[in-house]
């Protein structure tokens, strides 16, 4: 504890004046039940049942108050912060045992002496037992409470550092995407101007769309799909009846809920830049829906050099997704046909 005044926030000092109340509360009826017991004059035990009370209610406030002090005093020096702490608090507690008495016992018309020795240490170890008691749950309601403000930091920091992780992912797509763009942009000019022209202004969108999610963990379904459509119509203007694909949505209530930003597009660039596809042979992408889960499958002929790539590519979804929602992505692969699938996540599985 480096620094003590920061222990204690406004939460912590809320719930030990509860709990002070609860305590006054509660001794104050164990201090009647043995007087009902024991004792037959209602005066004596109505007395003594309100000097219970006041005395347990002046005690736990004044040795909340002795901690606040002792915390801003000695924000930095826990040997010192102990020392008072304790010191006053048993000091107080026996000077408000001592005080309080006289006044209770003339009240009820008890009769005492102040050289009863038997009278003075029963006061002593009821005055010693008290605080010792508060000490212990003042301690145990700072730290329970101190626990959970760690747990909760915690928890803000591995968000900030899924959100990073999340955004670094996000950004090793990008370059490899623009490279091939280029690539297929210059190919295109040399093939046909106007075609190439269309071409630049897609990409010129999709571009746009990619910088305004870049600084999202997640999009809607509806979102996501359109900007895996926008790619591959792109790519469509290249390969033209060499490359087929397909979108099937079953619910269409599923495309308000959310997907990974950048999720889908990489799997169809994925398809298309490691399988080998003519007009005779073509590649037919596959994008559908089915109940929570999302999937992009396509159909095989699997260029052998690409193997690496294509696994480090899902690496890094199957990275994100587990960043994002803690789902994990599954891969279906029979040799015919190769598919990846992941959850969407609707309110009442989204985590974040």
């Amino acid at each position: 504890m480096n620094n003590i005044a920061k222990s204690f926030s406004p939460l912590i000092l809320r719930e030990i004046y509860k709990m002070n109340i609860f305590l006054t509360l509660f001794i104050s009826l164990i201090a009647l039940f043995f007087l009902i017991i024991f004792k037959n004059s209602g005066a004596l035990i109505l007395f003594m049942t309100l000097k219970s009370l006041f005395y347990i209610f002046t005690v736990t406030f004044s040795l909340s108050a002795i901690l606040e002090f002792c915390a801003v005093k000695f924000p930095n020096d826990i040997n010192k912060f102990r020392l008072w702490r304790y010191l006053a608090s048993f000091c107080t507690s026996i000077f408000l045992q001592m005080l309080l008495w006289p006044f209770f016992a003339y009240m009820a018309h008890i009769s005492w002496s102040a050289d009863n020795l038997e009278l003075i240490m029963t006061f002593l170890a009821e005055a010693i037992f008290i605080t010792i008691l508060i000490l212990l749950l003042q301690d145990f309601a700072i730290l329970r409470l101190a626990k959970t403000q760690a747990e909760i930091e915690n928890s803000r920091l591995l968000l900030r550092t899924a959100e990073a992780e999340n955004l670094l992912l996000k950004q090793q797509i990008h370059p490899h995407f623009l490279f091939n763009s280029l690539n297929t942009l210059k190919a295109l000019y040399k093939k046909d101007l106007v075609l190439g022209e269309h071409y630049l202004i897609q990409l010129a969108g999709f571009l746009r769309s990619a910088v305004t999610l870049n600084d999202s963990m997640a999009t809607t379904l509806q979102e996501e799909l359109d900007f895996c459509q926008n790619y591959l119509e792109m790519q469509k203007m290249r390969f033209g009846e060499a490359l087929e694909w397909d979108i099937k949505i079953n619910d269409s209530e599923m495309l308000k809920c959310t997907v990974p930003t950048f999720s889908l597009q990489p799997l169809a660039e994925n398809a298309i830049k490691h399988n080998r596809f003519t007009k005779q042979q073509p590649l037919r992408i596959k994008i559908e829906q089915t109940g929570e889960y999302i999937s992009v499958s396509n159909t095989m002929n699997v260029r052998c050099p690409s193997e690496t790539s294509l696994k480090s590519g899902l690496a890094n979804l199957a990275e994100r997704c587990l960043i994002w929602s803690g789902n994990e992505i599954i891969i279906n692969n029979d040799g015919v046909t190769f598919s990846v699938s992941f959850k969407i996540n609707t309110d009442e599985n989204h985590n974040y």
